[in-house]
């Protein structure tokens, strides 16, 4: 009963149906290369009997003149199908007009030609396994059987003499006596009974019982053959079909860890900040999120809930919202957490936890107040100086109904930044088993002056991937970096949709920009020509005829040392500028504007660039030290 049912569970599967009709269409189209061969068979044997090699009655030979043609027209049939309307190979009845017109064809040759064609019946049995269905295996069996027996007795008659199925005949002088023709041989098998000799009995008993005997072996060993395949399909395909389960539910888990993830970064003129997301196959619950508190304070958070699938995400979800609802200026961090904590402990039966950092920054002094759940330590530091700074570990959240955490504060220099990250980056590991490790990632960030936060992160990505060495990744990455400035910045931003007739809006924008902070007027030239450019491959390419969408630039001047990052955000097709392959030019090429040259411009005007995608975002950012 359990193998009915799981039978029927599987029929009524939808991609049990396709998996099956697939086979079936594959298997009616190499069921008709065996029906085009075996009516090239038929052609031969015909040509045989008109040139005489096969001898029958004269009287048979306008009967074998008509049903050969009309037999090798059946057999092609289903080739002309396999080539002309292949849709009807997939129709469910198909397979049983492929494998009768098969077996109609063996039944005129058993007819006709008794000593020779008595095993292709066998054949036909054995090419039901194409199908992977034992009840066609059954119905096939039993026609051919019965089939088998009226060609028999047909045979006597109308085929070529077997002396198996006929006798010696009547002697008559010492010779064998019989005359083609149907009256003759039914004369003569008359004449034998009467002899003593039951040519119709001796046949059925002689000739089909062993023969049936045969086919039926073969239906068994076939059948079984036939049930294992078909097991085995079925069980492949609810292998696939949980896995095709399992993978939606983790494209479902990403698709909300996503959803919680800030739609803009933050940057103001004391505050920047940069994160990234990078979801594994088995997807994890990390989360960041950042909010800006008021005009002189920013909030930055990072997080890693237990678990995979849907129900770390879905706890990830309750926890980003019990944020989102306490997160305010009138709360410090530790107080945050514990009301957070008080939260999603009430109905944790899963018993999941999260480990946490929060910390809300003040844009006018630096100062960072922090409380730390049991995540890892963060990093702290500038130009090549970074360290991980000290403070309590803390407890996790979800554990306890009162969360164990304490507020800590310090002070961030200008131009100082803090990296909050998970540990799906230092426990990244090589082919050899060996963690990326704290000293790695710390050892990473001093090795160089990194000019913007977008590099920084870019060798991050680029290092991490070197180190795995093509070895899956296992958790999720992510990390948030937020980079005080001070009072050395100005920053502007502006938001449009993302149409030509706004391109001179941005670069008035641009302009203005430019003038109130008295930008080299040598380079604002420059600017334009990159930022129409640039503006210009994003409302063509981006957002291409017929779709619609914003884009946002924002432009950050550090005043002490007469630095510019420029930024272009959109939300359309994936695009990648700067991969456009050109040939080096010379020369004045400031007024070169159009196609891939105007890339180049870009390149060369000015100091660093780079693209990423990141959280469903074209990010492309530039700088030039002036």
């Amino acid at each position: 009963m359990a193998k009915k049912n799981q039978k029927q569970q599987a029929q009524i599967d939808p991609e049990y149906l396709k998996a099956y009709y697939d086979n079936e269409a594959n298997a009616n189209k190499n069921m008709s290369y065996a029906n085009a061969f075996a009516s090239f068979l038929m052609v031969v044997i015909w040509i045989l009997y008109l040139t005489g090699v096969f001898e029958v009655s004269k009287a048979v030979l306008p009967f074998i003149n008509i049903i050969f043609p009309i037999g090798i027209l059946i057999l092609l049939t289903p080739l002309l199908y396999s080539f002309f309307w292949k849709d009807r190979l997939r129709k469910p009845g198909y397979k049983y007009f492929v494998l009768f017109s098969f077996i109609f064809v063996i039944a005129i040759l058993n007819v006709i030609l008794p000593k020779h064609t008595m095993i292709a019946w066998a054949l036909c049995i054995i090419m039901t396994n194409h199908y992977y269905n034992p009840k066609v295996g059954i119905i096939v069996f039993s026609f051919c059987i019965g089939l088998c027996l009226v060609c028999l007795y047909l045979a006597m008659f109308f085929g070529e003499y077997d002396p198996n199925l006929l006798g010696s005949g009547i002697i008559e002088d010492g010779k064998i006596v019989y005359v083609y023709g149907v009256d003759n041989r039914y004369k003569m098998l008359h004449e034998m009974i009467l002899q003593g000799e039951n040519r119709y009995l001796k046949t059925f008993a002689y000739y089909f019982i062993p023969r049936a005997a045969i086919l039926t072996l073969v239906f068994f060993v076939s059948n079984s053959l036939n049930m294992r395949t078909y097991k085995l399909l079925v069980d492949e395909i609810n292998v696939n079909s949980l896995q095709q389960r399992t993978k939606t539910e983790l494209e479902v888990a990403k698709d909300i860890q996503l959803a919680t993830l800030p739609v803009q970064f933050v940057t103001n003129s004391n505050v920047e900040i940069q994160a990234e997301l990078k979801a594994a196959k088995e997807v994890g619950g990390d989360f960041y999120d950042y909010f800006a508190l008021d005009d002189d304070h920013t909030a930055i958070l990072i997080g890693d809930v237990s678990g995979k699938g849907i129900p770390a995400a879905m706890f990830m979800m309750k926890t980003i919202t019990c944020f989102k609802n306490y997160v305010s200026l009138s709360r410090s961090p530790s107080q945050i957490l514990d009301l957070v904590n008080k939260t999603i402990y009430e109905g944790n039966d899963s018993q999941m936890f999260v480990t946490c950092f929060l910390a809300i920054v003040s844009n006018k002094t630096g100062e960072v107040k922090f409380a730390n759940a049991g995540h890892n330590p963060p990093i702290v530091g500038k130009n090549g100086n970074y360290r991980y700074l000290k403070c309590n570990n803390g407890f996790i959240l979800g554990g306890f109904e009162k969360a164990i955490v304490k507020d800590e504060t310090f002070t961030l220099d200008d131009g100082e930044m803090i990296m909050l990250y998970t540990d799906g980056i230092t426990e990244a590991r090589n082919k050899n088993g060996e963690f990326f490790g704290e000293k790695r990632l710390l050892d990473l960030l001093n090795k160089k002056n990194y000019s913007s936060l977008l590099e920084l992160h870019h060798q991050l990505k680029d290092e991490i991937l070197e180190f795995e060495s093509g070895v899956e990744q296992s958790d999720d990455m992510t990390y948030i970096t937020l980079k005080y400035h001070g009072d050395q910045c100005a920053y502007k931003e502006l938001k449009l949709p993302a149409v030509k007739e706004n391109i001179p809006k941005l670069l008035k924008f641009l302009e203005n920009f430019s003038t109130k902070y008295q930008i080299d007027k040598s380079f604002v030239a420059n600017l334009l020509v990159i930022g129409d450019e640039l503006i210009s491959n994003v409302v063509k390419y981006a957002y291409p005829e017929g779709e619609t969408g914003d884009i946002f630039v924002r432009i950050l001047y550090n005043l002490d040392n007469k630095e510019l990052v420029l930024t272009l955000i959109d939300e359309g097709t994936p695009f990648d500028p700067f991969e456009v392959n050109n040939k080096p030019i010379e020369g004045d090429i400031t007024n070169v504007r159009e196609g891939g040259l105007g890339i180049l411009i870009v390149k060369r005007l000015m100091s660093e660039y780079a693209y990423d995608r990141i959280n469903k975002k074209n990010i492309i950012t530039l700088k030039k030290k002036l």
